[in-house]
């Protein structure tokens, strides 16, 4: 079984988290997450409700948009709105049966996807 990488084309940190990926022999599946979002269930598994923060993308406009730096959603609200608008969900987006990732961490990288730091 290989991850699922949600990426977008033009997301730096994604290509970023590819290379790694790539250079630590790490296979995955790759798919545009503007395309192809995750799904309400996928998104209810992976997003913590006491913190939905480190999920939300901070660069895109509709999180400038809704100030919502300043107004944090709830988890349910902050499904809603990235299912509404995939841009919100913080990229890359990586899961693999009960394991998932929002961003690219290197150290946490080497310790879910069983990557090594070089």
């Amino acid at each position: 079984m290989q991850p699922t990488f949600y990426d977008k084309k033009t997301c730096g940190t994604c290509k970023k988290a590819q290379v790694y990926l790539n250079e630590n022999k790490v296979e995955f599946e790759k798919v545009d997450i503007i395309d192809n979002p995750p799904n309400r269930e996928v998104l209810e598994k992976f997003i913590d409700a006491n913190n939905v923060k480190p999920y939300l993308n901070s660069r895109s406009a509709i999180y400038r948009d809704l100030k919502l730096g300043q107004n944090l959603p709830d988890k349910a609200k902050a499904i809603e709105l990235m299912l509404q608008d995939p841009n919100l969900i913080k990229r890359p987006f990586i899961i693999m049966g009960d394991v998932g990732s929002f961003g690219f961490v290197a150290t946490e990288f080497d310790e879910k996807w069983g990557t090594s730091s070089k």
